[in-house]
């Protein structure tokens, strides 16, 4: 959550610099280019196919997981030099993939080019990153690489402030940025690795485990990156609808990100390793309900901001990017694509969750087929609906794609293992939905009736304001979820009073 509240200075830092323009639109296309890597390689492929392997060599040869992790780092190195290298040569037909409509503004095109060379070794970085992150959380280890993005998202802000006053381009000054919190995420979890057994020692070519998590790693990159092509997808069809419009959803998604990144990322990737362990069991019973819930906990955090998202929308885009060259139009535009996204916020973490009780049963391929249909259908809504609404509609049909993906995943689950406690969960779900409901009654009432948005004017006051109103829904949520019996409120405050015992 803190790494995300930095994300939110980032943001804002852009905003500042750039504002919603040619330039930002240039910057955050040729960003996007390594992050779909990183989503591919860190949050998909790579962790799906590492973590369970790692579990099964500490069983088998106690103390051999840190050679095991060596080894397919030196082999994760040598193949992303090729790709770097082949990123960087290939970089216009790589934008053109991606944005070909910045064709039409002189000189957009270009420069996104040169941007998406300079950032093409970041995709090292963050994917070396993403497999010393996969190491430490399958030792049970989550805090330290859960803090990384925090100094990439401050690497970047401080590059601006310090180098575009010095007369760097804005844009490069970020980008420098990028590079260097690349590097430091790697850094930073080094030492830790190295206590903990990481070590290199003999040929990753030769060793059977590396051999076999190679095999496993390929259909999940596969099944990751048809998911990561719908954002190929919706940049290339906001990019032909002229400037601007792909800023404006870049940033709406990066607010309903805050929930994903902030607590879901967090909560798949500390359920991967438990979920490991359970599906080498022959009573499956114990996973099953560790499926069930995490479909409930994400219930509990998605559903409410869900209803807070849509309500307060406009605000929160206001505080986080009107600044600078970022205006008045600009927040209602992005606010508008904040409203669409926010409908598939609990499909989009419940998609992650199942998916990595798939990979957790080294099941690649149903997750695959699932991810390439849902890439089908989400490019005939996206076309067709971003002709009538513009941005909002390819927002809408992002949506719709992470409700028709989870709802089949869940589905194809459900009939390979039987009964997962859906009536549970279902309950749960309905109760949450209620309690979320009732919130937002408040929230409006407040926001719109009794202190309206609009009447405050000072900076400072309208984060004060946000805050204030974002901290009575939170309170009132709980306190309508505890009224209904919601047990995820009891599970929930119960883990937290845990911890802080423990500390």
């Amino acid at each position: 959550m803190v790494s995300r509240v930095a994300g939110f200075l980032r943001d804002a830092t852009i905003a500042r610099f750039l504002g919603a323009s040619a330039a930002s639109d240039a910057f955050y296309t040729a960003l996007r280019i390594p992050n779909t890597f990183r989503a591919i390689v860190g949050e998909g492929g790579l962790p799906g196919a590492f973590v369970p392997m790692a579990k099964k060599v500490a069983r088998e040869r106690p103390g051999e997981e840190g050679v095991y992790a060596g080894r397919m780092l030196v082999l994760l190195v040598c193949v992303l030099v090729g790709i770097v290298t082949l990123g960087i040569v290939f970089a216009e037909p790589v934008v053109a993939l991606f944005a070909n409509g910045f064709k039409a503004t002189p000189g957009k095109f270009e420069l996104t080019v040169r941007l998406t060379r300079w950032m093409f070794p970041y995709i090292l970085l963050v994917s070396v990153a993403a497999l010393l992150e996969a190491f430490l959380n399958a030792k049970g280890f989550f805090q330290l690489s859960a803090a990384t993005p925090i100094l990439w998202n401050l690497a970047i802000v401080a590059s601006a402030w310090l180098l575009a006053p010095a007369g760097v381009s804005p844009v490069v000054a970020l980008t420098v940025g990028v590079l260097v919190g690349g590097g430091l995420q790697v850094a930073l979890q080094g030492p830790a690795v190295r206590r903990l057994g990481l070590r290199f020692s003999g040929s990753p070519f030769r060793d059977a485990h590396v051999k076999r998590t190679a095999l496993q790693i390929a259909p999940r990159l596969y099944g990751s990156g048809v998911g990561q092509l719908s954002l190929v997808v919706s940049t290339r069809t906001l990019a032909a609808l002229g400037d601007a419009f792909v800023t404006y959803n870049f940033c709406a998604f990066r607010i309903v990100d805050f929930v994903l990144g902030g607590f879901v990322v967090s909560l798949t990737r500390t359920i991967l390793p438990s979920l490991s362990d359970q599906a080498l069991e022959k009573d499956r019973s114990t996973y099953k309900a560790t499926v069930g819930f995490a479909l409930r906990l994400i219930g509990f955090v998605t559903i409410p901001s869900m209803v807070g998202l849509m309500l307060l929308a406009s605000p929160v885009v206001d505080v986080i990017f009107r600044r600078g060259r970022f205006g008045v139009l600009d927040v209602e535009k992005t606010a508008l694509a904040v409203v669409f996204f926010a409908v598939g916020l609990y499909a989009a973490a419940g998609v992650k969750i199942v998916t990595q009780a798939f990979y957790a049963l080294h099941d690649t391929r149903t997750p695959v087929i699932v991810a390439t249909f849902d890439l089908a259908v989400f490019w005939v809504m996206c076309v067709w609906l971003a002709k009538s609404m513009q941005h909002a509609g390819v927002a809408l049909a992002t949506a719709a794609g992470f409700w028709i993906n989870f709802l089949v995943l869940l589905f194809l689950l459900r009939k390979r293992l039987g009964g997962m406690g859906g009536r549970a969960v279902l309950e749960s779900l309905f109760r949450l939905l209620l309690a979320s409901l009732a919130m937002g009654a408040v929230v409006w009432a407040v926001s719109a009736k009794l202190v309206p948005y609009r009447m405050i004017w000072n900076f400072p006051m309208r984060i004060g304001w946000v805050a204030a109103v974002a901290a009575l829904g939170a309170v009132s949520f709980v306190a309508f979820a505890n009224a209904l019996r919601a047990p995820e409120v009891g599970e929930v405050l119960g883990a937290l009073r845990r911890k802080k015992a423990s500390s």
